[in-house]
């Protein structure tokens, strides 16, 4: 259930809503800084500019926890799936260049890819927009049980794939997986006969100035560079460094360290027709008809408010470039600590201070007022809160919630909050599973025998509830 929350509370993060645009003016500034300053535990940087000036730039928290050291403007940061925007770039690159074509096919440029579906029928179109049905390794067992320090090279990751049968038909449905830029990565290489990290250095760092950014291996030693932290599954309320978690090394999905400032010289490059001609950055930042992801690109917006970029995130890690292209304003988010340990709050404060409000953003802020009232005053005051209210509560944020005090050993808190979920959401099998663990972690068997079981019968499919009830009855 946790992997599927968080992947649901990225995707939530990227979804469409309608806007309205405004533009930004000098007092906005003003009111980000105090909204940031006032943020408790956030740690990162966060770089604000407009018509190619920097407006606002600064850094918040520890880089290292253990010598307190605080992170500065200059700090490296894991980019997580920001390095999907520079292998898309490359690929865009290369097709500008007439070396390939969005449809050719994996088989042209890798023969011997060893599923003969994947092969012939997924072409460079589908992989950069996760529509290729490639499995994904990235969860896999083989890679989640493995030392990462095995998959140091896209050489290395081509058996937790390439054997599996695919997820779907190609192009039938949207699925993120890092696998597709990994083979991406894979075809840059055959094409240029270079290794993917030179081609990236001379093609796009160097031509942005991004003199601080790379795939790096993060168990060397990386100047300036912070350290990750997550909150403890093991260790209640306490912060555990992330670096058997992902990736030992950087690839073409991402995983990269950057600073704020080369990742808004990217941003610019890349506006600016610097990394690309008119017509491949043009065809790179049109909004697709009815999804949020295009060629390498996230829409962060109802169709037609201009908000392109690229985010990602992972355990302890979260980063963001986004273009206002109404308000001609880019946002720099980076953070080395979980994405709802002030990332979402510092985004959405800033969207919504600089293009206007949106039910999505309404619903965020009114969630995590209505948890913040049932961990302060209960959850009949919180009650109350929803009842006076007109905007609606976003389940994924309260569950959000809940988890984190799971992981804070705050269980009675945690059953609160997940209790709040299933009774405004009584129909979510994820609610009441949540419920059950928490009433698990906070020994009342009985009553985690019994959400378990209503999450059950809300989902027969639900496997953890399956093994969960398997467990506790066997006890």
């Amino acid at each position: 259930m946790k992997k599927l929350i968080y992947l649901l509370v990225l995707i939530i993060a990227i979804s469409c809503t309608k806007k309205k645009n405004t533009p930004i003016k000098d007092q906005k500034i003003t009111q980000i800084t105090n909204y940031l300053d006032s943020l408790d535990g956030f740690s990162g940087t966060v770089l604000i500019a407009k018509n190619d000036s920097i407006l606002f730039k600064k850094a918040y928290g520890y880089a290292h926890l253990g010598h307190k050291v605080k992170n500065n403007t200059e700090t490296k940061f894991s980019y997580a799936s920001i390095g999907k925007s520079f292998t898309a770039v490359a690929i865009l690159q290369l097709i500008q260049k007439g070396k390939l074509t969005l449809q050719d096919n994996i088989g042209k440029y890798l023969p011997n890819y060893a599923n003969k579906a994947a092969r012939d029928s997924v072409t460079i179109e589908l992989l950069l927009k996760h529509r290729s049905g490639l499995p994904n390794y990235f969860h896999s067992e083989k890679f989640l049980n493995t030392s990462k320090e095995q998959f140091r090279t896209m050489e290395s990751l081509t058996n937790l794939y390439e054997n599996e049968p695919l997820e779907f038909k190609p192009n039938q449905q949207f699925a993120y997986r890092n696998t597709n830029y990994i083979v991406l990565g894979r075809i840059i290489e055959a094409i240029t006969k270079m290794p993917y990290e030179k081609y990236i250095e001379k093609h796009i760092f160097s031509i942005a100035n991004m003199q601080n950014t790379g795939n790096y291996d993060i168990d060397l030693t990386i100047e300036n560079a912070a350290e990750n932290y997550t909150l403890s599954d093991l260790f209640p309320n306490q912060l555990q460094k992330t670096i058997f978690m992902g990736s030992v090394k950087g690839s073409p999905a991402g995983g990269g360290y950057s600073n704020v400032d080369d990742l808004y010289q990217f941003s610019k490059a890349f506006k600016n027709n610097q990394l690309l001609n008119a017509k491949y950055t043009d065809m790179m930042k049109k909004e697709p008809k009815s999804d949020w992801y295009g060629y390498g690109m996230q829409f962060a917006g109802a169709k037609g408010s201009g908000i392109y970029g690229h985010s990602g995130g992972h355990y302890g890690t979260g980063a963001e470039w986004r273009i206002f292209e109404k308000q001609n304003c880019t946002v720099i988010l980076l953070t080395n600590k979980d994405l709802d340990q002030g990332f979402f709050d510092a985004r959405f404060f800033i969207e919504k201070t600089i293009s206007g409000t949106t039910p999505k953003l309404d619903n965020y802020f009114f969630t995590k007022e209505v948890a913040k009232t049932c961990l302060d005053q209960g959850i009949q005051q919180a009650k109350t809160v929803i009842k006076n209210s007109s905007f609606k509560l976003s389940e994924i944020n309260l569950n959000a919630k809940g988890y984190e005090m799971i992981k804070r050993g705050f269980y009675k808190k945690a059953i609160d909050l997940f209790t709040l979920e299933v009774l405004y959401f009584p129909e979510s099998y994820d609610a009441y599973d949540s419920l059950g663990e928490a009433y698990l972690k906070d020994g009342q068997k009985k009553k985690a025998i019994e959400n378990y079981q209503k999450s059950l019968d809300l989902n027969p499919e639900n496997t953890n509830a399956v093994e969960k009830l398997k467990k506790l009855r066997s006890v």
